[in-house]
């Protein structure tokens, strides 16, 4: 696969429009690798923190190494909301709050053309927050956005 960063370049401005409506530091698209979460796409003030091609050692990688947000959406499927990691025992000590202060996450899974979990979407903050049906439904499509590009971009690269 091409550099994946390449292929949701075309989503950087609603990336840091739904930043922007969310009044959020960060929505990002990230993709799985066995021992990495790599950030592909980003949007938002915290741009100034991640950067793309950025990576984070995944837990069940590297020993004494926190879980990720985003590598617990992809093992588990499913999407994940943490309010104030600080206050959950759970999360308190990911790299995100640990080295960012980032500590309020919501994100979903990002999946290939053929139903695998490629990666994320979703959405840092260093305030502790809630998200409403609205806010949610607004990463949800952004989710579909980044799905539909990466499924869109596999099937052109896949033989006939």
């Amino acid at each position: 696969m091409a550099d994946a960063s390449e292929i949701f370049e075309s989503l950087k401005n609603r990336l840091d429009e739904v930043a922007k409506q969310l009044g959020v530091e960060s929505v990002f698209i990230m993709r799985s690798t066995p021992t990495h979460m790599r950030v592909e796409a980003i949007g938002g003030a915290a741009e100034r923190i991640y950067k793309v091609g950025a990576e984070g050692k995944k837990g069940k990688a590297f020993e004494n190494t926190h879980e990720l947000y985003c590598e617990r959406v992809v093992n588990t499927n499913k999407p994940l909301f943490v309010k104030d990691a600080a206050l959950d025992p759970e999360w308190d000590g990911n790299e995100d709050l640990a080295e960012f202060g980032m500590g309020n996450y919501l994100g979903y899974p990002i999946h290939d053309d053929r139903g695998n979990v490629f990666g994320t979407v979703g959405v840092l903050d260093n305030t502790v927050r809630d998200y409403s049906s609205q806010d949610k439904a607004i990463v949800e499509s952004l989710r579909d956005a980044a799905e539909e590009t990466l499924q869109t971009y596999l099937q052109r690269q896949s033989p006939p």
